[in-house]
Order: C-alpha cells, then sequence, then structure tokens
C-alpha cells in the first residue's frame, strides 16, 4: 500500500484509510496482511492493533494511544499541567484537542500506525476525537489510522460530525471474483500438500456454491480437507465436492440463521424479505429501487406508484433508517465509488430469508 511510504519515510499519511464491506469478505485478513507489510519494513514503525471495546472513553483511546508509563517523562510541563494521570491511564479532562497533542509528542519520536477493527462499533464521540486527531497529527508527525468495519461504519462516520473522514482512501471489501476464488480455495491445500489437485469440474461446483464469499470458500475448504483425510485421496474430485457439501451446507444453514435471527431482532425481517424479491436475478439495485422495494414491505402499495410517489408521502426518513439496518448487518451495502448502486452483501443468504418467509 503506497500510503504506508509516507509513514516509513517520516511523514504523516495523506489520509486515512478505510476498509468497509459484509462480514465474512476478509476486511480482517486485509489487516493481518497490513499488519505483516508494516512489520516487514522493520522497526522504524510501530504498530497498534484494537477494537472499540479497548476504547470506550476518551482517556481509555488517550492511555491506549499514549501509555503513560512509557511517554510521560517526554510531555513539557505546559502540557502535564493539563492533564492529569489516573490509576490507570491519563484523565484529559473531557477535553479530545488535548488527545492531539498527546499523539503529536508520541509519534515525534516514532512513527505509528493504528488498525480498528470492527470500527462500527466505536462509540461516537471517542471516534469523533480519534478522527480529529490523526488529521491533526498527520499533519506534523507520521501517523496513519486505519478503519474496518461492516457497511454500517459509513453512517457511523457520517455522524460523527467530523465531515473531513469522506476524504480518507476508501477500499470497498466485497465478494471475490472467480480467479481470485479458485486462488483462495486452491492454494491452502498445495501449500499443505502439493500432491493434492482438483478436477476442473469439481473446482466450478465448489465455487458456484460459494457463490465467491471468502467465508464460505472457507467453510468448504475445511470440509474437502475433512473428506480428503478421511478417504486418503489426493484428487479433488466431483464425488469428493458432493459429500463435503453436506458438511458445508449444514455450517451455511447455521450462518443463515444467525443473520435471519439477526434482521428479525432488528425489526427489519419483512423488508428484507421484500428487498430479496426486488433483487431477484439481478447483483445491483439502484437506490431508488432499493427504497422502492422497503417502501412497499412497509406501506403494501404497488412498487411502481411507490417510485412516482413524493418522498414525504412515504416517509423517507424512514426509508433511510432501515436501508441503514439492512446495511449495518451487511444484508445489503452500498461499495464505495458505486454512487446510488446497492449490492447483496451475500447473494444466496436473500435466497434463503425469501423462502423462509414463504414458509
Amino acid at each position: 500500500m503506497g500510503i504506508l511510504a509516507y509513514v516509513a519515510a517520516g511523514r504523516g499519511a495523506p489520509r486515512d484509510v478505510v476498509l468497509c464491506g459484509p462480514r465474512g469478505n476478509g476486511k480482517t485478513v486485509l489487516l493481518r496482511w497490513f499488519q505483516h507489510e508494516v512489520e516487514a519494513r522493520g522497526g522504524g514503525i510501530e504498530l497498534l492493533w484494537r477494537t472499540p471495546s479497548d476504547l470506550p472513553s476518551l482517556d481509555a483511546l488517550a492511555t491506549t494511544l499514549v501509555p503513560p508509563r512509557r511517554f510521560k517523562s517526554m510531555l513539557p510541563d505546559s502540557l502535564s499541567l493539563s492533564i492529569g494521570v489516573g490509576r490507570v491511564g491519563w484523565e484529559l479532562g473531557d477535553d479530545p484537542g488535548t488527545l492531539a497533542e498527546l499523539l503529536t509528542l508520541r509519534c515525534q519520536r516514532r512513527a505509528l500506525v493504528v488498525l480498528l477493527d470492527e470500527a462500527h462499533t466505536l462509540d461516537p464521540r471517542v471516534g469523533q476525537a480519534l478522527l480529529n486527531a490523526s488529521q491533526s497529527v498527520s499533519a506534523m508527525a507520521p501517523f496513519l489510522l486505519v478503519l474496518a468495519g461492516t457497511p454500517g461504519l459509513v453512517p457511523h462516520l457520517d455522524a460523527m460530525s467530523a465531515t473531513f473522514w469522506d476524504r480518507a482512501e476508501q477500499l470497498p471489501i466485497g465478494l471475490l471474483d472467480r480467479a481470485a476464488s479458485a486462488a483462495a480455495l486452491t492454494r491452502p491445500f498445495a501449500a499443505q500438500s502439493p500432491s493434492v489437485a482438483f478436477d476442473d469440474a469439481a473446482l466450478d461446483k465448489v465455487l458456484d456454491d460459494s457463490q465467491h464469499y471468502p467465508y464460505f470458500l472457507q467453510l468448504f475448504g475445511a470440509a474437502l480437507w475433512d473428506a480428503l483425510e478421511a478417504s486418503g485421496a489426493t484428487t479433488i474430485s466431483t464425488a469428493a465436492v458432493d459429500h463435503a457439501a453436506a458438511a458445508f451446507h449444514r455450517r451455511r444453514e447455521t450462518y443463515y440463521h444467525h443473520r435471519r435471527n439477526e434482521l428479525d431482532r432488528a425489526g427489519v425481517l419483512a423488508v428484507a424479505s421484500a428487498v430479496a424479491r426486488a433483487f431477484a436475478g439481478r447483483d445491483r439495485l439502484t437506490q431508488a429501487d432499493l427504497d422502492a422495494a422497503i417502501a412497499e414491505a412497509q406501506t403494501g402499495f404497488d412498487r411502481t406508484n411507490v417510485r412516482q410517489a413524493s418522498p414525504e408521502a412515504h416517509d423517507r426518513d424512514q426509508a433511510i433508517r432501515i436501508r441503514d439496518e439492512l446495511a449495518a448487518v451487511g444484508y445489503v451495502w452500498n461499495p464505495p465509488g458505486e454512487r446510488d448502486m446497492w449490492r447483496p452483501g451475500i447473494p444466496s443468504l436473500m435466497a434463503y430469508i425469501d423462502s423462509d418467509a414463504q414458509t
């Protein structure tokens, strides 16, 4: 990633990085890859990997980024007089501006990269302080902030009133293409047992059944590995795939069941079924069509008439709220750079939800 070169050269990154996509698409794997890239550059850059549960408050954020035990002695008197150190860490007196001062001093000693996974669950006030500090610190010291989260991350960041965040490098993390899916499936087998090979027809069946969804490729690969170990075979045939598919389908059904319950708890299960029907046979919808499907589920009106009606007549705010709920759980998402086009998070999940609603 070219943006890391700025930090390696002793400069602040020109922008934050935001990885956004539905769960199971490999955001955490990409963070691990980025971690290895940082570590490969030697000891000149320090890396912190955290989740929002580590950062419940402004004081916890400051203590994590600038541990007092390591950095208190470097602070000038003018700053140390305005803050305190309690039993567990910094006490900033509810002053987010002090965080930027602390972090700048810390990064002037050694470059820092912060990776924050599950960022869509970050406390809004803590997130606002972190985004503001990142902008200030990067202008004066080598620092880079990388955030990763579900599609719910985008409206979550919008709500933090840090309006500049959308200038970040936004990377959509969606389904793999067919070539990348094949590589993700076959390379681990080759690394563990070079003698194992896939029949072309068998590989095609796995790719079709997994729908190029990284988590399903992982599940199917594990089922195939178990089947091979049990049989002692070295060729993955269509028969082997059929045998492993039973275990894969059980695990996939469990996953679908959890997602269905999540939609139900959010109160959007009926809407999710209507959205599934709108997506039938399509890999994307315009935002207008998605909102029309939501409005139809809410009102029972014909979709054509809904599209022609004014947004006010069908409570546009409600449609936006429900759309954000569906995005927050990864049921649909709007990849950065695709403007008003929306995609399914997992196409086969939509078929499951709609089928479940009909029974």
